[in-house]
């Protein structure tokens, strides 16, 4: 009997974890203007430097994205994403990092 209560909370957290990873919010940096030439896609939580900013595509998912203008999500903060809406912007965009709050 302990054997099939184990199996069932380890199938349990699996599912939680996996279902808690399936949706993330995203910002796509693109090299270009209007969403051209080579891009990135950043999903992971906590910081990560943006190495593009020629426009930009963000995809709020139950995540806020914090824009700072230096690299390292160093300084202050200059601008928040939305957790649960979209966002983008055709021309260049100042900012060097984003920490995504998960």
């Amino acid at each position: 009997m302990k054997r099939i209560l184990i199996v069932s909370a380890l199938t349990a957290g699996i599912v939680a974890v996996t279902t808690g990873a399936a949706y993330a919010s995203q910002y796509i940096a693109y090299e270009g203007p209007g969403f051209t030439g080579r891009s990135v896609l950043i999903d992971a939580c906590g910081p990560s430097d943006i190495p593009f900013g020629g426009s930009y595509k963000w995809y709020g998912d139950g995540q806020a994205g914090r824009m700072y203008n230096q690299p390292g999500t160093r300084g202050p903060m200059h601008f928040k994403l939305p957790a649960d809406d979209g966002a983008e912007q055709r021309s260049p965009v100042g900012w060097k990092s984003i920490f995504i709050e998960c």
